[in-house]
C-alpha cells in the first residue's frame, strides 16, 4: 500500500465517491426517500465513520448511485404499465 500514489488516489475519489447531497442528487430523491433507501440497504454507502446522527459521514460510490437509479426509473415505469 506504499506505493499509492496519493494524487491518484485522490482522483479516484473525487471521480468515483459522492456524498449523500450528492447521491441525492444523482438518484433524484428527497433526503427522507434517499434515507430510507440507505435504511433498507437498497443502496450501500462504500465508507462510513462517524457513531450516529449528524457525526455520521457516508460517501456513496457514484456508479452505485446512477445503477440505483436506473433501477428506480424501471420501477416507475412499470408502474405506469400496470
Amino acid at each position: 500500500m506504499n506505493n499509492l500514489n496519493p494524487e491518484d488516489v485522490k482522483k479516484w475519489i473525487e471521480n468515483n465517491l459522492v456524498n449523500s447531497k450528492q447521491a441525492r442528487e444523482i438518484t433524484n430523491q428527497s433526503q427522507r426517500s434517499f434515507s430510507q433507501a440507505v435504511q433498507d440497504n437498497r443502496i450501500k454507502a462504500f465508507f462510513q465513520t462517524g457513531d450516529h446522527g449528524r457525526d455520521i459521514v457516508r460517501l456513496f460510490l457514484r456508479s452505485d448511485c446512477e445503477k440505483y437509479f436506473e433501477q428506480i426509473k424501471e420501477r416507475q415505469a412499470a408502474r405506469k404499465k400496470q
